[in-house]
């Protein structure tokens, strides 16, 4: 079983992120994840010997990056995304006056 390994810095990616990316790719390969004080190491398990594991090596880190940046600007906008749910639920009928 052909077998590459791909390590992130924990400063710059979140596990769920590189959780998240993973979960895309589980038809291509299966992931072993190991973290250690500072980087997160992946072990990609591809079930056969394909000439294109570089393509989706190259893809997976591309996912990863993905998902770190969705994560990020979720959390920057949650603020103005709780704004906008409670003014609209505050001229809803939901809460009684």
């Amino acid at each position: 079983m052909p077998v590459e390994r791909v390590s992130f810095s924990s400063k710059v990616y979140g596990i769920e992120s590189i959780k998240k990316a993973a979960y895309r790719f589980i038809d291509k390969f299966s992931i072993d994840i190991v973290l250690s004080d500072d980087a997160v190491e992946c072990q990609l398990n591809f079930p056969d010997a394909e000439k294109s594991i570089p393509f989706w090596v190259d893809e997976f880190k591309k996912e990863v990056l993905d998902q770190d940046l969705r994560q990020q600007i979720k959390t920057e906008s949650e603020p103005v995304r709780n704004l906008i749910l409670a003014h609209a639920f505050s001229q809803s009928s939901l809460i009684e006056k």
